[in-house]
């Protein structure tokens, strides 16, 4: 698979993923969300790891809407060396084409100069890694999130979003990624935690929301949705479809230290469990870095 590393712009109409005229999907989610996921694999010891997820936006010209510049967006952990806060030279993606199958291909990670091809936000605690990249649009199926759905820091009080409101998300699942495709899993929950105060995760202070959901490996990076349905107002039902948002990039779980005891020696071993707790970059953080200076300037508009 070709990988450019220059900024490209697409027609949207065929790649939109959700009805036009402001109408917005009902109940069960659609199929086609889990078209806009991509999976990210690293090498270790000459073989390929899954190691994260990825998911496409596409960015509209305002001097044409028809008109998408489309990113790869994940969680910037996802392209570190393990164990490390240092970047990999490179990731490699796997795609299904259309034809069947799926296929591996090489995105060079660079992140400063004139041929880079990472863009981070310009607060380091912010997980969040942006990467221009268009796949061939003919051998591959894969969909693309129009920016019109990312949750803005407005939108999270026009939409009255609080604890108890309804999210999914869908990526890589180790135990399962696909033998000889991607297939994607999907994971529910709620949100569990909205609040103005940083939240510490690994020793930083950062700008999180928590979701009751259990993520694991190889969900870092995945897309999170608000799934709003008719109860989505305190005392009230609202008529209507239920409205459909990206609500921001997974980070992680938090993980639960407990002892475990042993009769037969002394030694106490510790095992981790998962909190059912995970951590959830908000959506207006990738806006944030898809309406930077830099990118603007480096697709043009």
């Amino acid at each position: 698979m070709q990988i450019s590393r220059l900024l490209i712009i697409i027609t949207v109409s065929a790649l939109y993923l959700f009805v036009s005229g402001g109408k917005t999907i009902a109940a069960p989610i659609p199929p086609e969300v889990k078209s806009v996921v991509a999976f990210i694999f690293i090498e270790k010891e000459s073989k390929l790891i899954p190691n994260g997820t990825a998911f496409f936006v596409g960015v509209k010209n305002p001097s044409d809407p028809n008109i998408l510049n489309v990113c790869l967006v994940t969680a910037k952990h996802v392209l570190y060396k393990p164990n490390t806060t240092e970047f990999l030279d490179k990731v490699y993606i796997r795609l299904n084409k259309k034809g069947g199958g799926s296929e591996v291909g090489v995105i060079p990670i660079k992140t400063e100069g004139d041929k880079k091809t990472v863009f981070l936000h310009i607060d380091t605690s912010v997980d969040i890694a942006v990467i221009p990249f268009l796949p061939d649009q003919e051998r591959f199926n894969f969909k693309v999130l129009p920016d019109d759905l990312i949750t803005t820091k407005d939108a999270y009080k026009d939409l009255k979003i609080r604890e108890g409101s309804d999210v999914f998300f869908t990526g890589l699942f180790t135990p399962y990624l696909g033998a000889e495709k991607n297939f994607p899993v999907v994971r529910f929950g709620r949100v569990a935690l909205i609040t103005e105060e940083k939240i510490e995760w690994q020793g930083k202070l950062m700008d999180l929301y928590l979701i009751e959901a259990g993520s694991y490996g190889g969900n870092s990076g995945a897309p999170v949705f608000f799934y709003l349905g008719s109860d989505r107002e305190p005392g009230s039902l609202v008529v209507g479809t239920p409205i459909l948002k990206l609500a921001g990039v997974m980070q992680g779980t938090f993980l639960d230290v407990q002892e475990v005891k042993m009769i037969e020696t002394k030694k106490t071993p510790i095992s981790l469990s998962n909190m059912g707790i995970a951590a959830v970059v908000p959506a207006y953080k990738l806006h944030e870095v898809l309406f930077s200076d830099e990118l603007k300037e480096k697709r043009g508009f």
